[in-house]
């Protein structure tokens, strides 16, 4: 696919996206004339073929209730065209639609949105989406480089991945991507793939983290997170693909302990422990699962899993960063 003209290029988790607009927080990752790209991105309008299939008779994939019962469905995700295409429809607005080979994505939000708004969904969930469905296994995960080798921070939602990653960028660390790992064995060694520089956090989840700013920029007008630009001074972020050395589970119901502990998993215990944090994994389906756990399996048996239990403090994030990195250099793979 070449590249249009007018158009940008980003290289983010592994791929090369050609979009038809600047991306809100992609600068850093811009491409310098690259052909090829894997995805075409069109954000602001379906086209007319997409558009006039959206209200005809669609298959359910997915339903995402909202909140409670008064709330309209988080997302609903239906197939098109006998399966040649899923539409992602967000209750606050916001819209998808990608083909089954991951090829091309269009975006569409309502009036009072923004691109920025629009872009956050298409850099999280849409991506993870299109990387799972090109066969490309995603941890729910952070990563941080240490001597030179990745190591991943795993865990669900607001298990403060990102704020301990932000803790491990303070400390001089560099980053290589919040929330979604990609990753990809290059014969026996198993790469971890960039992000984009930013880390996304809650507004009072870094306040006490020594080296970070009392105030950072929101993501955008309608969302209550903020995000650390790792592009600024003294913060970096990695623009490589990286060897996967350990993965740290978070584990937060063992936290009535006097010190943190990280204890080993076995490769066989390790992998539905794994499964459980990968991203995006309820949109997959059977077959998806069955190469997921393949992949896992082989994850398992090549790289250490460990789990974090962590004090109940954010406090003892300091102490936190010096264990999982005294422990990194004792286990990592490679």
């Amino acid at each position: 696919m070449k590249r249009l003209a007018g158009s940008f290029g980003y290289r983010v988790y592994g791929l090369l996206l050609n979009t038809n607009v600047e991306i809100p927080g992609l600068q850093s990752c811009m491409t310098a004339g690259e052909e090829g790209a894997d995805i075409a991105v069109t954000m602001g309008a379906f086209p007319e073929e997409i558009a006039g299939i959206i209200d005809s008779p669609a298959k359910r994939y997915y339903h995402e209730a909202g909140y409670n019962n008064t709330d309209p469905p988080h997302l609903i995700v239906n197939t098109l065209a006998d399966g040649k295409y899923f539409h992602f429809r967000y209750g606050v607005g916001v819209q998808f639609v990608c083909d089954r080979q991951a090829t091309v994505v269009w975006g569409w939000w309502w009036e009072h949105l923004s691109l920025t708004d629009a872009s956050l969904y298409l850099l999280g969930p849409i991506i993870g989406f299109l990387l799972r469905l090109r066969g490309i296994t995603c941890l729910h995960a952070s990563s941080v480089i240490v001597d030179g080798l990745a190591l991943a921070i795993a865990g669900p939602s607001g298990t403060g991945k990102s704020s301990l990653a932000a803790a491990f960028a303070a400390a001089g660390y560099p980053i290589l991507t919040d929330d979604v790992l990609a990753l990809a064995f290059d014969q026996e060694l198993l790469y971890a793939s960039p992000g984009y520089a930013r880390l996304r956090l809650l507004p009072h989840s870094f306040q006490n983290i020594a080296g970070l700013p009392e105030n950072l920029p929101a993501l955008a007008p309608n969302w209550d997170k903020c995000y650390l630009d790792l592009t600024a001074a003294p913060y970096s972020f990695k623009y490589e693909a990286v060897p996967l050395g350990v993965v740290y589970l978070l584990d937060w119901e063992h936290t009535n302990r006097a010190t943190p502990e990280i204890v080993p998993l076995k490769p066989a215990t390790a992998v539905p422990y794994l499964a459980a944090n990968t991203y995006r994994n309820e949109l997959l389906d059977s077959s998806m699962r069955t190469e997921e756990f393949k992949f896992l399996s082989r994850v398992a048996s090549k790289i250490p899993v460990r789990k974090v239990q962590p004090l109940d403090d954010i406090l003892e994030l300091l102490g936190l960063i010096e264990l999982i990195q005294n422990d990194f250099r004792t286990y990592r793979s490679p």
